[in-house]
């Protein structure tokens, strides 16, 4: 079973992540932000991280950039509903830094689903 770690401040967003995650055969972990997500990841093997961009203590970018020092941003999948700025243009800039996947809030859930099946297949 393939491990997933997703991360975002939003409680329901984490919760409706990990059933969804759940219910398709994933082991799935939760962290509200990149300080608690760094403690988890560290210590797992996660073949695929969600990662909300906008969070307080560590956010996203803070973690694109900390798996990009590994070269595991393959791993890496970006998400935002936006904030002061676009959404869009959070995302761009993730992907700019080398993430798998960028998918705007709401997320499409089978599109998500088709590109974490895909990156646990190797």
């Amino acid at each position: 079973m393939s491990k997933v770690l997703i991360i975002d401040d939003d409680a329901s967003m984490r919760t409706m992540l990990r059933e969804t995650l759940s219910l398709n055969g994933y082991e799935v972990d939760t962290a509200e932000d990149g300080r608690k997500a760094k403690e988890l990841y560290d210590k797992n093997d996660y073949k695929a991280v969600i990662t909300d961009i906008i969070m307080p203590e560590q956010d996203g970018f803070e973690v694109i950039l900390d798996f990009r020092s590994r070269n595991q941003t393959n791993r890496l999948i970006a998400i935002s509903g936006g904030g002061r700025t676009s959404a869009d243009d959070y995302l761009l800039t993730a992907e700019h830094f080398g993430v798998a996947a960028i998918f705007p809030k709401p997320i499409n859930r089978k599109a998500l689903l088709a590109k974490i099946a895909e990156m646990t297949a190797a």
